[in-house]
């Protein structure tokens, strides 16, 4: 009988260590992978969000943890091209899922540069600025989110706050490709993006 209480508690032990969550904040800052695809597929997807209490350019608070639908959230630079043909396929999402799907937009820009491009995005879209310059510029800090990817980056969580999927970079303008072309292979990347969460 003691052995039997022995095996069950050390599987009960173990199962409940197993089920630990590993955030974000910590696989991000802490994984040894030097690719981007190593970064994404072996640390982030599958790790959880953390609180964040980020703020608005318009003063407004919006809490991670508060949020009860999936995220999808976007990290965006004003001066990049890719950032800015993204933004018509991603307003259009925004149009379709914004009663499923929760959307915030982190750049690695102050407020008066968010502000310029405003017009074009969609204003259920949770702006938020950069509140730190990090010694790698490449990198952003958001209310103790870092985004240490390119731009843009779009991040799916789930309604449990776990990272499902990353995607990177968005298509752009170009002798080969016109803007109507441009839209139509950033919205089918994006709608099936989110298909997971709907």
């Amino acid at each position: 009988m003691k052995k039997i209480i022995v095996v069950l508690s050390f599987l009960l032990s173990t199962g409940l260590f197993a089920q630990e969550k590993v955030y974000y904040n910590f696989n991000v800052n802490n994984c040894e992978e030097k690719t981007a695809e190593g970064l994404i597929n072996k640390c982030l997807i599958g790790s959880y969000l953390l609180n964040y209490d980020f703020v608005t350019i318009e003063d407004k608070k919006v809490s991670t943890d508060k949020l009860q639908k999936p995220i999808v959230l976007i990290a965006a630079a004003t001066r990049y091209a890719p950032c800015i043909g993204y933004m018509p396929a991603l307003n259009k999402m925004v149009e379709k899922y914004h009663d499923k799907i929760e959307f915030i937009m982190f750049f690695r820009d102050d407020a008066a540069s968010i502000n310029k491009m405003k017009p074009k995005i969609d204003n259920r879209i949770h702006l938020i600025a950069s509140t730190k310059e990090l010694e790698n510029k490449k990198h952003t800090e958001s209310y103790g989110f870092v985004h240490k990817l390119d731009y843009p980056t779009t991040y799916l969580i789930g309604k449990n706050k776990k990272f499902l999927n990353i995607i990177r970079g968005a298509a752009t303008p170009s002798k080969q490709l016109k803007w109507d072309q441009v839209n139509d292979l950033n919205e089918k990347q994006l709608e099936e993006f989110i298909k997971p969460v709907l």
